[in-house]
């Protein structure tokens, strides 16, 4: 059975033989990731300040992360009607979208988005002044997610188009969390954002694709309006946050997870018997004898002070408990740590 084949079962819980898995640290990916470019040059490997394509302003520290956007655009609206916003066309965006296509070899294939709806909004906006005029200014709020939503969905069909059949989902990254609630009410998600998912979805399903989305924080009302709109995949890095109990009530068997051991306490803090517990757990909790679950790493982990053994550790884990085969070969054979995340390219020892 393929890798692709693997995963495939799992997102509809069609008995997988094994736990698909994700993880570059020791060179055993599932999933292989594929994307455009921003056409202007902005990429994550920007220093100091850079503009990306939408005009928003990035800054990034010493400190080992992604950086953050701290000049907004479109933070007052007098620039609205002037803003100069992507070309979804443009030829630059897709300079080796072919060459990437090529390298999947056997692999699940995944579309990345990168920012979703909510996201850019606030990274245009501002994030205080887009809470706010979800109230005040609803008009404008509806006008800036249907730019934001229509160039993803023009990006996508260019993508189809050249991919020819041969992508399997598209993710995209919406973190809807705060520690214990999620950004907005359920209501105000039912107004600005259900029925965009739902549209953006549809696509992605009528394009013989499975929908994927990343969301951190306590996002646990919102997952049911999510699966509502046709959400398959749910990828939740904070399973301490969401409760893992209450999930499992929730939604077990009714979508698949993409999870890891949570990045915010076990995993950076955890003892190493901790973090191979609550890999058993999730799988447990999470997981049905016939799939809904696909186990991965964190491929940040240096900006959240997790280390390479640490990492190690959380594979052998899921890795046993998922029946993934020669899995004690595969980490002696990668004790010189490999560094960086391949994004489901071939790793090099």
């Amino acid at each position: 059975m393929t890798r692709r084949e693997i995963v495939e079962r799992a997102i509809t819980f069609s008995k997988p033989p094994r736990l698909p898995m994700k993880f570059d640290v020791v060179g055993v990916n599932d999933c292989y990731d594929v994307w455009t470019h921003d056409p202007t040059g902005w990429t994550w490997a920007f220093k100091g300040r850079a503009a990306d394509e939408w005009g928003c302003v990035w800054e990034r520290t010493e400190v080992s992360n992604t950086g953050q956007v701290v000049g907004h655009p479109l933070q007052d609206w007098s620039r609205l009607g002037d803003h100069q916003w992507p070309d979804p066309d443009d030829p630059r965006r897709y300079r080796d979208f072919e060459e990437q296509l090529a390298g999947a070899d056997d692999r699940f294939v995944m579309f990345c988005f990168g920012n979703g709806i909510f996201e850019r909004l606030h990274m245009l906006h501002g994030m205080t002044e887009t809470l706010m005029d979800f109230y005040e200014e609803p008009d404008r709020i509806h006008e800036v997610i249907e730019r934001v939503l229509d160039h993803h969905l023009r990006v996508f069909r260019n993508c189809v188009r050249i991919a020819r059949g041969r992508m399997h989902a598209a993710a995209m990254a919406d973190d809807w969390g705060m520690q214990d609630r999620a950004f907005i009410s359920p209501e105000l998600f039912r107004q600005f954002f259900k029925p965009r998912y739902r549209r953006w979805f549809d696509e992605i399903k009528a394009a013989g694709m499975h929908p994927w989305m990343h969301s951190c924080g306590h996002v646990n009302e919102l997952i049911e309006e999510l699966i509502d709109c046709g959400l398959e995949v749910i990828n939740l890095q904070q399973p301490n946050t969401v409760g893992i109990e209450k999930i499992s009530r929730q939604y077990r068997g009714r979508i698949c997870f993409e999870s890891i051991v949570d990045t915010q306490s076990t995993l950076p803090r955890g003892s190493y018997e901790e973090i191979r517990a609550q890999a058993h757990r999730l799988l447990n909790e999470w997981g049905t004898p016939e799939g809904g679950f696909i186990a991965s790493d964190y491929n940040d982990a240096e900006a959240i002070g997790v280390t390479t053994d640490r990492r190690r550790v959380m594979f052998g884990a899921f890795a046993e408990k998922g029946g993934y085969p020669d899995y004690q070969r595969v980490l002696e054979q990668t004790r010189e740590a490999l560094s960086g995340h391949s994004w489901g390219r071939e790793a090099s020892s």
